[in-house]
């Protein structure tokens, strides 16, 4: 496989690992020093976790921060909330000696502990969805790029949040030679996990794990066999109706993986149309289904809309919005809505992140050489009102590509977007004035690498960012056979200063996120099918000092000798 193809099979949604490279990418994380076991949940993370539980519930329930419909539980919509922005306000960044969460981090060192799940997983880790402190699930078993030595198929599975160990695991049951590509889901509200692969939508019982509805959904243009339903949304109307979007396979072609979008179409023609289907949340049957006058690839976001639902979606060249009216039950594409979001030799983008009233497109979802990303943000109610910043410049030099396979994250509450290049390197903070679009880089960290979507925890007032970190020494030839390692950093929002960054571990999935849990833990899914456990920890200021973690930042770090952010103009190659 091609680096452009393994980065296309990343930004929608899932690489690849070979067999050759599993005993290392476990190795990789077995380097550095750690524990045995994550240890068990203290009574001073106890009360943490009962205030994260009491935050979760009161955010959940007001509309404003897009959490309608979902469990009122950290982690349960697969990408944080309904719009994708990162932000989960009431995830825990470490604590200090006494146990006390989300103090003022000026002036705090901090390190890191992490531990790794006993439970390998096969067929990889798509997707982490939580349904509370103690319901914790995973959908494994449906890489984007297919394992020769795995034919298991995809499933369910729930594990100890604490440990990672599996509690249980669903197979999900497909038609035989049906397109497998990279699943979606959710935990919905009621505690409900439901899950989508191929045509099917799934719900399964949370404590048993298992299926207690299976409904097969209509599609337009394309056989049921080649078809994937991605991005599971889910309306914030008064039923909680599930709003989802195909991926398509070229009729005849038989690759599985999301490879197949874009190594069928030589030979077998262009995808077909994608499909939006409205689904009932619980018999899971359709309600109402459209074709798009196009083929879509990354995933939907969803907002309120006077009532009403829009999906927006990152089109070929312009923007999609699609409105579901839950009082007439209809779909309908807007079409008199379709900016174009695109300078010329730029690449379609991921998902559209809205914030406030606009919405934010990027672009090149897969390679792209001569021209860099930027962000687009459009008007809700006027697509002619478009903004537009490229801080990586307009143009690149001769042999360099772009990429972003994951979309950009935003801090709604602050109107922040959060952008990255995986291929030219480097991450900006960038606020989108709500009255006039514009644009303008609060700070830039040309030292940070990642694929992944941004996340940020806590209070206003002290906010986390954090995101994948790739070692310094990566470069693209490691795409290819898995041989990059990587951290994970967490910064100060506001700043971009670092406040702890993990030891470097084996390779983790491209072009997801680092999922923030309970009682200050993050996950990150590994290569080889197993779950990283982050805990990052503040240092000691008086009493006993903490047990040393195998960590970049530790009790000792020089903090100003860490790279640090610096002010807009942008990093280039």
């Amino acid at each position: 496989m091609s680096d452009d193809q393994r980065l296309f099979s990343a930004c929608t949604r899932r690489p690849a690992v070979t067999g050759a490279i599993f005993a290392a990418t476990v190795s990789l994380f077995l380097a550095a020093p750690q524990a045995n076991a994550a240890p068990p949940v203290s009574p001073s993370r106890q009360a943490t976790i009962n205030a994260e539980v009491a935050c979760i519930t009161a955010y959940a329930a007001d509309p404003a921060n897009n959490y309608v419909n979902y469990a009122p539980a950290i982690g349960a919509p697969e990408v944080t909330d309904a719009v994708h922005s990162g932000l989960q306000p009431c995830a825990s960044f470490a604590d200090d000696s006494s146990g006390k969460k989300n103090i003022n981090h000026a002036g705090h060192k901090y390190q890191v502990a992490q531990y790794l799940s006993p439970t390998v997983y096969p067929g990889q880790i798509q997707m982490i969805i939580q349904g509370g402190p103690d319901a914790a699930f995973l959908i494994g078993g449906a890489p984007g790029t297919p394992i020769p030595s795995y034919t298991g198929g995809p499933y369910v599975a729930r594990f100890n949040p604490t440990t990672g160990a599996q509690l249980w695991r669903t197979s999900l049951p497909l038609a035989p030679g049906q397109w497998v590509a990279a699943p979606s889901g959710a935990v919905v509200k009621g505690g409900w996990v439901d899950v989508v692969i191929g045509p099917n939508i799934y719900k399964l019982n949370p404590k048993t794990g298992a299926i207690v509805a299976t409904v097969q959904q209509p599609v337009f243009a394309s056989a049921a066999i080649d078809t994937n339903f991605d991005g599971f949304a889910v309306a914030p109307d008064a039923n909680g109706t599930i709003l989802l979007k195909s991926q398509n396979r070229s009729a005849g072609c038989t690759i599985q993986g999301n490879q197949a979008m874009s190594q069928c179409a030589a030979q077998f023609g262009p995808q077909p149309v994608t499909t939006v289907v409205a689904i009932d949340p619980v018999t899971l049957k359709n309600i109402a289904a459209i074709a798009l006058n196009q083929a879509v690839i990354a995933r939907p976001t969803v907002v309120s809309n006077k009532g009403n639902t829009d999906m927006y979606l990152a089109g070929s060249a312009q923007g999609v919005r699609v409105t579901w009216n839950p009082k007439t039950k209809t779909l309908s594409q807007d079409l008199a809505w379709a900016p174009p979001y695109l300078l010329p030799g730029q690449n379609p983008g991921d998902a559209p992140v809205p914030v406030g009233d606009w919405v934010v497109f990027n672009n090149n979802a897969f390679p792209t050489q001569g021209v860099p990303i930027c962000a687009v943000a459009v008007r809700m109610t006027n697509a002619t009102d478009i903004h537009r910043i490229c801080p990586w410049g307009t143009t690149l030099p001769a042999g360099v590509t772009s990429n972003a396979p994951a979309s950009f994250s935003s801090d709604p509450q602050k109107s922040l977007i959060f952008m990255q290049d995986l291929l030219v390197g480097g991450v900006f903070a960038v606020h989108l004035d709500q009255a006039s679009g514009a644009m303008v880089a609060k700070w830039s960290r040309p030292d940070w690498r990642t694929s992944d979507y941004f996340t940020a925890v806590g209070p206003a007032s002290h906010r986390v960012l954090s995101s994948q970190y790739m070692n310094p020494n990566f470069n693209a030839g490691q795409l290819s056979n898995n041989s990059w390692t990587e951290g994970v950093l967490w910064v100060d929002e506001a700043t971009g200063k670092t406040l702890a960054q993990s030891a470097y571990n084996g390779p983790t999935q491209l072009a997801w996120m680092v999922m923030p849990s309970y009682a200050g833990r993050f996950y990150s899914m590994t290569a080889n099918g197993t779950i990283n456990i982050y805990v990052p920890q503040a240092c000691a200021t008086k009493g006993k000092p903490r047990v040393p973690a195998p960590s970049i930042t530790t009790c000792s770090t020089d903090y100003s000798a860490l790279p640090q952010p610096i002010a807009y103009p942008a990093p280039r190659p």
